[in-house]
């Protein structure tokens, strides 16, 4: 009876992954928005929560449209560019504490009919990746709230800020 031979699976540790993420993802990303933890981000155990992490990623995406040249006013997501969070993912890696410094670094990866794909990393200044995220938006028209076509103002602004790094699946 002769037996096959056992081949040990080797699965990287947290640490190991996110070294590898930001070996070979952080070079994608053009934005970025660098902060500190402040008091009321932190929890009762003393690190940040990871409900926290959701509201640093939408102000990055906020800064990002901005950066791209959206114009941003109180009305912006009201009545003239209206995307909702359809889905969103996070992994988390390390964790923040009161006053470290933080950059989130903000890119769009996709770009569908009606639905753009946002990829986010949070990353300490000191380069200990914390957070990996993933939000799709969709795009809906303002006065009847169904989804329709990202207009091509939109794509142009994102296609010359992000050039090859983004994918325009209703173009190809």
């Amino acid at each position: 009876m002769s037996s096959a031979p056992v081949h040990a699976v080797v699965i990287p540790s947290a640490a190991q992954r996110a070294e590898a993420i930001l070996a070979t993802e952080r070079t994608l990303y053009r934005h970025v928005v660098r902060t500190r933890v402040r008091t009321y981000d932190v929890d009762r155990q003393g690190i940040v929560h990871n409900a926290v992490y959701f509201y640093w990623l939408e102000a990055a995406r906020v800064e990002y449209f901005r950066a791209i040249g959206l114009p941003i006013d109180r009305e912006t997501f009201v009545t003239k560019h209206r995307f909702v969070v359809a889905h969103q993912e996070i992994d988390y890696f390390a964790a923040a504490q009161f006053d470290d410094e933080y950059e989130v670094l903000t890119r769009i990866s996709h770009i569908r009919r009606s639905s753009l794909t946002f990829e986010q990393l949070v990353v300490l200044v000191e380069g200990q990746l914390l957070v990996k995220a993933k939000a799709v938006l969709v795009h809906l028209n303002p006065a009847t709230h169904v989804p329709e076509r990202i207009p091509d103002a939109y794509r142009s602004l994102i296609r010359e800020y992000e050039g090859a790094h983004v994918t325009f699946a209703d173009e190809q």
